[in-house]
């Protein structure tokens, strides 16, 4: 962690923090405090913890906010995850996915946006992918928090970095003055915590007057994939990780058996109790898309479709939104220029919605 934290402040009062150093390399703080007279969190391992010590030292699973921290740590640490962004593949579509939640029609409108802003937050980062694929200004400072011990990932991606500071904190109870950042995104995090809307306002909180907040958020699925979903999920997330990735991966094996199929599948006539409208589609893709959650890509790597598959069934938490829901926060909150890009191929997976605070 580097030495420039005045930023941080009490999650709880909102009140500053004094730092000592226990042990640094350069201007890598490794160990030590932010505290203040009432409260102390420890810097272990490079990485300030603002969260309880379960969440770091051993997942004692009381509770299925640690569960589904446990769930996304153990992810994120995944070989596959830990080198994601090193394959053109993954380069491509995480642009595209980023563009998106920050409403950028143009790859020249999204390097001028990051480059132009002094301070970020990624809520919810993973291993930060998002910072060392697009860090386009070394003079902005890149803020990433993440519940689970990810963060332990991230900080190694990032802390050649000197303009990137990664944290343990939850999204709740964020270690920042209200009204801090240029930009605020959360991609595909909110929906895993047991208040998306309550997690969504959080985080508005922290965005400068006419500053930028981004989400992607899942939508509601048509009807036979959200049964599906609800009662296998029932099982799957009382599962261990490691059950849980046995099940993922069978399910990416699922899908590529449906993918061998090369005929398209005609549906002649909308169905809207179902949610499926007529037209020619790959078999695979319609099977995910309406009835079970069996991801597959031969473009991609099948490790890293287990864990897309894993993502979606171990979790607790793992909430969907309509459109219209979502956009109710966004005004709630005072957001204006309200944007709704749609990648294609991500029609029924979720929402990808930006604004700029009033």
């Amino acid at each position: 962690m580097k030495k420039d934290l005045n930023i941080f402040v009490d999650p709880k009062t909102q009140t500053p923090l004094c730092l000592k150093i226990n042990k640094a390399e350069g201007e890598e703080i490794l160990q030590g405090k932010l505290y203040n007279k009432n409260k102390s969190y420890p810097i272990i391992n490079g990485i300030p913890r603002f969260v309880p010590p379960s969440f770091y030292k051993n997942y004692q699973l009381k509770s299925n906010e640690e569960q589904t921290a446990k769930s996304f740590g153990d992810k994120w640490r995944e070989k596959r995850n830990q080198h994601l962004g090193d394959v053109f593949q993954d380069q491509v579509s995480l642009k595209e996915q980023f563009m998106a939640m920050l409403g950028c029609n143009t790859a020249t409108e999204f390097k001028n946006l990051l480059k132009n802003a002094k301070l970020t937050l990624n809520a919810g980062c993973g291993v930060a992918w998002s910072e060392y694929l697009f860090n386009y200004n070394k003079n902005t400072m890149r803020h990433c928090i993440d519940l689970s011990l990810a963060v332990e990932t991230a900080y190694q991606r990032t802390k050649a970095n000197k303009n990137m500071i990664v944290s343990q904190a939850s999204i709740f109870e964020l270690p920042y003055a209200d009204q801090t950042f240029d930009i605020v995104y959360s991609n595909g995090v909110i929906h895993h915590t047991p208040d998306a809307e309550k997690a969504f306002m959080s985080l508005a909180k922290k965005v400068k007057t006419n500053g930028l907040i981004g989400i992607y958020i899942y939508n509601v699925k048509p009807l036979l994939r959200e049964l599906a979903d609800t009662e296998i999920r029932k099982t799957t997330t009382k599962m261990s990780y490691e059950e849980c990735m046995t099940f993922s991966k069978q399910m990416t094996t699922l899908g590529k058996a449906f993918k061998q199929f090369k005929t398209p599948l005609n549906i002649t006539e909308d169905i809207d109790i179902l949610g499926m409208k007529k037209g020619k589609y790959d078999l695979q893709t319609f099977i995910y898309d309406h009835i079970i959650k069996c991801w597959y890509n031969p473009k991609w790597d099948e490790t890293y479709a287990d864990l897309v598959n894993q993502d979606w069934y171990n979790p607790y938490y793992a909430s969907h939104h309509t459109k219209e829901e979502v956009l109710s926060w966004f005004k709630e909150a005072k957001i204006k220029n309200i944007k709704l890009l749609q990648p294609k191929g991500w029609e029924h997976s979720g929402h990808f919605i930006s604004g700029r605070k009033q």
